[in-house]
């Protein structure tokens, strides 16, 4: 057993080799024994998603106003230029599941989709898209169209025949995980109904993929989306989609002035994701504040001393045991204020040095 201390993060590694936990627990019903397994099928996430791809979140462009969701035209442009020169492929959110049975496993996408259809999109984002012969997705919240500074249906019809993907962001835009648990499936099943009939009224175009608003849900909203019969849904996790990957609940990195500088950009364009086989709690709805989070993930050779967690600049206690798998316990040191919290986790590899991330998102519903 181990304690140091690295980036002002307390990590407590307990460094147990999973063969002396089952010598130590015969006749008992050890949780190392079935930790080691990792192929369980209980244990583990189904492969569903076996395309890797780094999947960006945008929102508005060249709005300075808004700094937390704008990114400029010019770095957008960057963004996209990097990626032409570099020769990687830029899909929709919905050929990452049309093309996943035939496609070359060991390619790297990029998958870029634009929440909210905001009019600075159509103004700065679609023309660069346009210059440099890409797509996007593009997830409209049907109540606001043709208001404010939001698209209206003619434009959204002219992208969507250029080739923009319009995937479905429910109709209200709502937060709803503020409405009784006993009544929210009903409202919310009702609310991406509506948004789906109204886009299918209005550019003649059938959502196959879907955005929750703010990237909240719980395990019901998941299986309407699913029931409904939409292919894939994108939360708001930062990470990296692959065959680890709930395809009902694919992470996304924001990308802003900001977070989307070169040197990240392309950082998280390379990105791994880590093989997670188990989550625990696999819902963002926690218990208790501070919340516990354990994660089990294949260990193929990673460099658990430089194991990092961030809680959006809070300090986190996390234990460690190391084997066949890898389990990771995280707590936050103090108790998280705001309404979302992200518990994010990155590792390198102990021989290439490449890195590898995962990031699980907390809502405290009772909070603005």
């Amino acid at each position: 057993m181990r304690l140091y201390t690295h980036d002002g993060l307390t990590f407590l590694l307990c460094i147990v080799l999973f063969l002396s936990c089952e010598n130590g627990n015969e006749g008992k019903d050890s949780g190392a024994r079935e930790i080691n397994s990792g192929s369980s099928e209980k244990a583990g996430l189904p492969i569903r998603v076996p395309v890797r791809a780094s999947g960006f979140l945008y929102h508005r462009f060249d709005e300075k106003k808004y700094p937390s969701t704008s990114i400029s035209a010019s770095l957008f442009e960057d963004h996209l230029n990097y990626l032409i020169k570099n020769a990687i492929p830029v899909i929709t959110l919905g050929q990452l599941f049309q093309i996943r049975d035939s496609v070359d496993k060991s390619q790297k996408y990029v998958i870029i989709t634009i929440d909210d259809a905001f009019d600075s999109f159509y103004q700065f984002g679609y023309p660069l898209l346009k210059k440099y012969g890409l797509k996007a997705t593009l997830f409209v919240n049907s109540e606001t169209v043709g208001s404010g500074d939001y698209l209206n249906w003619d434009q959204l019809k002219e992208l969507h025949e250029y080739g923009i993907e319009i995937g479905n962001h429910t109709h209200s835009h709502a937060y709803f995980l503020n409405e009784p648990p006993a009544e929210r499936t009903g409202i919310f099943l009702k609310d991406v109904a509506m948004a789906q009939e109204l886009i299918k009224e209005h550019i003649r175009h059938t959502c196959t993929v879907f955005a929750y608003p703010y990237g909240e849900y719980d395990e019901d909203m998941q299986k309407t989306v699913r029931d409904l019969g939409f292919q894939g849904a994108a939360a708001q996790n930062s990470g990296v989609i692959s065959e680890y990957s709930d395809p009902f609940a694919l992470p996304r990195f924001p990308m802003t002035d900001t977070y989307g500088r070169m040197p990240a950009f392309i950082e998280k364009v390379r990105m791994n994701p880590l093989p997670v086989i188990e989550i625990l709690p696999n819902h963002a709805l926690p218990e208790k504040n501070p919340p516990v989070l354990k994660i089990l993930f294949r260990n193929i050779g990673f460099d658990m001393d430089r194991l990092q967690c961030f809680i959006q600049g809070g300090e986190s206690r996390v234990q460690v045991v190391e084997g066949d798998s890898i389990m990771v316990e995280i707590t936050s040191l103090k108790k998280l204020e705001n309404r979302r919290h992200l518990y994010t986790l990155t590792v390198p590899h102990k021989t290439t040095n490449e890195w590898y991330w995962f990031s699980h998102q907390w809502v405290f519903p009772d909070r603005p």
